[in-house]
């Protein structure tokens, strides 16, 4: 548990969270620290404004599709952090994809410091093959 609480982390991160659901970007940033680290496979990005876009990248990059609709739920996860299931329903003719992934997040003095993105086993090469039957390889 951070140092704000359960009940209250678990709060902060359920904001964050539909906040990237409905891409209001400025509250997604302000849920984060300053200094918050976010690890993406492999990448380590540094502090709340580069990490904000990052998520619009994906967010923009997520246009070329028919339709896509965002979700989420929020968890408790091990080691005091929450975590986060986001799933995206991708449409894109006729076809249709839903990816999930998951964000393991830690709340320190109110504010999110670390989030570490998780692929779910076989989800990142699924949302490939879905990309490339899309858009071609």
């Amino acid at each position: 548990m951070g140092t704000s609480g359960a009940d209250t982390d678990r709060e902060i991160v359920r904001g964050f969270a539909l906040a990237l659901d409905r891409e209001d970007y400025a509250a997604a940033e302000a849920a984060l620290a300053p200094s918050c680290v976010y690890l993406l496979r492999g990448e380590r990005i540094e502090g709340a404004g580069a990490i904000v876009a990052s998520y619009k990248g994906n967010g923009d990059a997520a246009r070329a599709f028919d339709e896509i609709a965002y979700g989420s739920s929020v968890r408790d996860g091990d080691d005091g952090r929450v975590v986060i299931e986001f799933w995206d329903e991708l449409v894109h003719r006729g076809r249709r994809h839903r990816h999930v992934c998951e964000q393991w997040v830690r709340v320190e003095g109110g504010a999110i410091v670390a989030i570490e993105h998780r692929d779910l086993a076989g989800e990142a090469e699924a949302l490939a093959a879905f990309r490339a039957w899309c858009f071609g390889p």
